[in-house]
């Protein structure tokens, strides 16, 4: 009788430690397991993640070479519809809508004998400009003093945002630079030049008001200083 009970004490403990090796490899087995889906899914997503990048890399769409005949190029501020003057060539290499998703727009400008900007700023937009020859003058403000720097050839002029600036051509020929324009959006400092602009040879538009004239600039990131009253 005492064999007996021992025997099934036996088959009982061995009947339970065998459930339990078996629980066991089932929990190991469904981390396995989830260790699995886990790697399956980060390696999912860095495949998702490499293919996003790789469209941010080589998606831009827009010319990467641009020559000088595909720049669009617009008089500012002519004298007439065949003579520049003091006005101001533009070329316009970049910009919103030629390559959306440049971070800077890009243009040359050539600003007649005599010719000059009027002072303004800009809110959102930095400007970074090469002078590549003529003379001039650059304007700005330090502690509210106006202050008149001659510039020349290998000149860079840096422009922050809300910044009052101008220039003006000095010389007895065409004052000519490079500029960048920061961010490349859209109703920036470009946009203002396209609206005002005309075509080589193209009658220009005297049709705006003073007011109008501010408000179209304004629209545009470019703000006009207010006159002085003495």
């Amino acid at each position: 009788m005492f064999k007996k009970k021992n025997i099934k004490i036996m088959k009982l403990a061995a009947i339970t430690i065998l459930f339990t090796i078996l629980q066991g490899c089932g929990e190991n087995g469904g981390k396995s397991d989830k260790k699995g889906e886990s790697k399956a899914s980060l390696s999912l997503d860095e495949k998702e993640e490499s293919h996003s990048h790789d469209n941010s890399t080589h998606s831009h769409p827009g010319k990467s070479i641009v020559k000088p005949e595909d720049a669009q190029q617009l008089w500012i501020f002519p004298e007439s519809k065949d003579k520049l003057g003091s006005g101001g060539l533009l070329q316009i290499y970049m910009d919103p809508e030629s390559h959306p998703h440049a971070s800077s727009g890009f243009s040359k400008y050539e600003l007649g004998v005599g010719g000059a900007l009027p002072e303004h700023k800009h809110n959102k937009t930095e400007e970074i400009a090469y002078f590549i020859s003529g003379t001039g003058i650059v304007i700005s403000y330090e502690n509210n003093e106006r202050k008149e720097t001659m510039v020349k050839e290998g000149y860079v002029w840096y422009t922050a945002p809300g910044e009052w600036h101008s220039f003006q051509n000095t010389g007895n020929e065409p004052l000519k630079l490079v500029f960048a324009t920061v961010p490349n959006a859209k109703h920036g400092l470009l946009d203002f030049f396209k609206n005002v602009g005309v075509a080589p040879g193209a009658e220009p538009s005297n049709t705006l008001s003073a007011e109008e004239f501010a408000k179209l600039a304004s629209d545009n990131d470019l703000i006009l200083k207010p006159a002085e009253i003495d």
